[in-house]
């Protein structure tokens, strides 16, 4: 049953996040005792509530209605005004929760919105509580932070521990915002008094240190960063054994110090989580422990050598990663440009695109039935290149792709995000290429119909929210081997017009070597009609392409069956692995995959009789330039794929074992 029903929607979402997280998280946990030696208490918000005078501590005046209007506490009640509450009661200087009906409601307190984002977002709240009868067993108070600018949830678990007896309680918090809030609530049905209640940070000489994305996961190696804080000359970084819901476990790196901004902890095992922290000292004093960091990644994969029967058929394999769910795996053919100029790169036009089922769904663009039912994500079959991947999507009879934007309000608008990540959750309505190897010499420039549609989300009528086109953006994410990431690099935002096809087309301003174009619905929360998706490229004479021929998803087993295509003789041809794992957002109770870097791509079969050869077979060419597939030149032969430029202009790649 839904316990929230009692409170506005601005908090229904916070109250309604489980309680599975029942003890303190590590992101909320008892205060560490690090820094505490120097700290100065800084006071965000003191409530002792000396004015809730009706009543006494073992029988509270369940009488008296605190709230001057709906959720609002009368200010007359409080030091300072903005407090809410529902079924909370005076108790002769302190508040009881008395929740009349655990199985509907929520009795909840939270504070008035304040500024919690110094000292890198890192507060207390301290208060004391004990239950009017003792409960053995008792959860304790459920609690929640918010972005009171967005109502998004930032922290949130149980205050356990709790008996009949008085017993301070402090929470450290480490996603302060600029506009928090924090909420409690009591829904078993047990009576709680609380008192002397008090937000404030701790004041250090040295600042907390802002931690940054950590880089180069390895599975045996990480390299954690931050950035410098004024006055430290030296930081310690601390390493824990974790589990997925927050809990720390064995330290595995105590105080390792360094005077740099980034260093590197080795001997970690592949597949096991843990989080750290980092403190700042000026060689006399500590600040307080950064927020804890989650690491919780994937290997890349290595294939393994593969045998190509004379049919073009063969079994790729590779180890199992540690922790991975499934594989994604990817075969690619060299194209090669036969002349310079414009070289087409994709040209889809969705005529016989269908989901992994091989079917369509039936209708035109502007006529959808009401009740869309799209794919959460998948990979589109029929297409002329394989490897594109969809969320929210339908293929339509009439030979092109639909994704729906309903979330766009929900998530894109809220900026929906891992609080412990920083990792993207924004349930986009999407269509992706393939990955592909760009030339970072010349732009890229793409053409694309789309129609968005017109509407309003029916869900939102009582937020007044009025009719909406639906518009599209373009963008191209490329790899970033330090993160180990896709990210975004450059994005185009197209207006389009009410309800009919529109041809649009911009250019990208470089490309890169691992890299896809995603087209995105936004601006409105109905659907984004996709069609005749063009991407061109500058290139020259014996130029390589990567293409993709093949994707098998979702491979559950470190194995794949393919059979080439009956002219791969005369093409380089390759191969790679992406290992898949499922993450749980810990504050937000929202799942979603977590990819691991790429593997290289492999050469596996090099061509015997290529448009390269062929172009250069009469002139007697020579080697003037190599370089690494990221395009640094490189002096002599390096292990793995080289790029050989020769003296008539024509490029091959090669393998250097």
């Amino acid at each position: 049953m839904n316990k929230t029903h009692c409170l506005t929607a601005a908090l229904a979402v916070l109250l309604a996040a489980p309680t599975a997280v029942a003890t303190q998280t590590a992101n909320a946990q008892t205060v560490q005792e690090a820094a505490k030696a120097n700290a100065q208490q800084m006071i965000i918000l003191s409530e002792d509530f000396s004015k809730m005078t009706a009543g006494s501590e073992n029988n509270p005046d369940l009488s008296v209605n605190i709230n001057s209007s709906g959720e609002n506490v009368n200010p007359d009640y409080t030091q300072t005004p903005g407090w809410g509450a529902g079924y909370v009661y005076p108790a002769g200087g302190m508040i009881c929760f008395q929740n009349p009906d655990p199985d509907e409601k929520a009795a909840f307190f939270y504070t008035p919105v304040f500024d919690a984002s110094a000292e890198n977002g890192i507060f207390f709240v301290s208060f004391y509580a004990r239950l009017v009868e003792n409960t053995p067993d008792y959860k304790g108070l459920g609690y929640n932070t918010q972005d009171a600018a967005n109502n998004n949830v930032i922290e949130y678990g149980n205050v356990s521990g709790m008996t009949n007896e008085w017993k301070k309680f402090t929470l450290r918090f480490e996603q302060g915002k600029q506009k928090t809030r924090v909420i409690f609530r009591e829904e078993y049905g047990v009576k709680v008094l609380l008192k002397d209640f008090k937000v404030y940070r701790e004041q250090t000489t040295v600042g907390s240190p802002n931690v940054l994305r950590h880089l180069y996961y390895t599975g045996t190696s990480f390299r954690p960063r931050w950035n410098k804080v004024e006055g430290a000359t030296k930081y310690y970084v601390n390493v824990y054994k974790s589990d997925e819901e927050g809990k720390i476990g064995e330290q595995v790196v105590t105080d390792f110090e360094t005077t740099d901004t980034i260093c590197t902890v080795r001997n970690i095992v592949p597949g096991v989580i843990y989080r750290y922290n980092v403190t700042a000292s000026d060689g006399t004093n500590k600040s307080q422990p950064s927020r804890y960091v989650v690491l919780n990644e994937l290997q890349s994969p290595t294939p393994d050598d593969v045998e190509i029967a004379a049919d073009g058929s063969y079994t790729a394999t590779w180890e199992k990663i540690p922790n991975a769910l499934f594989y994604n795996y990817y075969v690619y053919e060299d194209r090669i440009a036969e002349n310079d100029g414009e070289f087409t790169l994709i040209d889809e036009d969705f005529n016989s695109v269908t989901d992994a089922n091989g079917s369509k769904m039936d209708w035109t663009p502007g006529n959808e039935p009401k009740d869309i039912k799209t794919q959460a994500k998948g990979f589109p079959k029929g297409t002329n290149l394989s490897g594109y991947f969809a969320t929210y999507w339908a293929p339509l009879t009439g030979g092109y792709a639909m994704v729906d934007g309903w979330n766009y309000f929900y998530d894109v608008v809220k900026n929906v995000q891992d609080a412990e990540t920083g990792e993207d959750l924004k349930r986009y309505a999407k269509i992706e290429t393939p990955v592909l190897n760009f030339s970072a010499d010349s732009s890229v420039k793409l053409k694309v119909s789309l129609w968005g549609d017109y509407a309003s989300d029916d869900l939102d009528k009582e937020h007044n929210y009025p009719e909406y086109q639906v518009n599209a953006i373009a963008a191209i994410v490329a790899f970033n081997p330090e993160t180990g990431l896709y990210e975004e690099v450059e994005r185009k935002h197209f207006d389009l017009d009410k309800k009919t096809w529109k041809n649009v087309e911009c250019e990208f301003s470089k490309g890169y070597e691992d890299a896809k174009i995603v087209i995105y619905a936004t601006d409105g929360p109905s659907v984004l009609y996709i069609d005749n998706l063009k991407v061109t490229q500058q290139l020259k004479k014996g130029d390589a392409f990567a293409t993709c021929i093949e994707c098998q998803p979702g491979l559950v087993d470190a194995k794949a069956s393919v059979t080439l295509p009956a002219d791969y003789a005369k093409k380089n041809i390759y191969q790679r692995v992406v290992a898949v794992n499922n993450h749980k957002s810990l504050f937000l109770n929202l799942e979603y995959n977590w990819y691991s870097g790429p593997s290289e791509l492999q050469l596996i079969h090099e061509a015997s009789e290529t448009a390269i050869n062929d172009a250069a077979a009469n002139a007697a060419a020579v080697e003037v330039a190599r370089y690494a597939v990221d395009g640094t030149q490189l002096a002599a032969p390096q292990k793995g794929v080289n790029i050989v430029r020769m003296s008539d202009g024509t490029a091959r790649k090669v393998v250097v074992k």
